[in-house]
């Protein structure tokens, strides 16, 4: 049986402690949203892992991983600022859920192929410098686009 008040519960722990750590200047550069956003999916995951729901493993691990990722990106310059780390947060949280659930192996795996892309093509690029690579590397979203197509129209089951 799923446990009920689990999000709520940690919901109002996580921003009382928040807002107590505010009113005394404590911690002065976690006072932003991208703390509030960490909050919030930690008691997605609370909800998913204390209570044994599932389904929000995903939400969980994208709130708090975008909570995380804008907190780092002020900090260190050489975090990657782009989508490639939001695509791989998404990739981490449904290879999360899917642990639990054995559901969307597939759209998991494509996904951290996608992120890998994204982080990595611009090294890729740098290092080979051929015609063919270059212009290989603009094509590649087609890969996915035949990919789906063939999910939807051609894979039945």
């Amino acid at each position: 049986m799923k446990k009920r008040g689990i999000f709520s519960g940690i919901i109002l722990i996580g921003f009382g402690t928040y807002f107590l750590l505010e009113r005394f200047s404590l911690f002065p550069s976690f006072h932003t949203w991208p703390t509030l956003l960490f909050i919030i999916g930690v008691a997605f995951l609370g909800q998913a892992y204390i209570g044994k729901d599932y389904s929000t493993i995903l939400s969980g691990v994208v709130f708090t991983g975008v909570g995380v990722h804008f907190h780092l990106a002020s900090r260190f310059p050489s975090w990657p600022d782009d989508i490639s780390a939001l695509t791989l947060i998404m990739a981490l949280g449904l290879l999360l859920q899917y642990v639990k659930t054995k559901q969307a192996l597939l759209p998991t795996i494509l996904l951290f192929a996608l992120s890998f892309i994204f982080l990595f093509s611009h090294p890729l690029q740098q290092a080979v410098t051929s015609v063919t690579f270059d212009s290989l590397i603009h094509l590649w979203p087609l890969a996915f686009i035949l990919l789906g197509l063939y999910l939807l129209f051609v894979k039945k089951g």
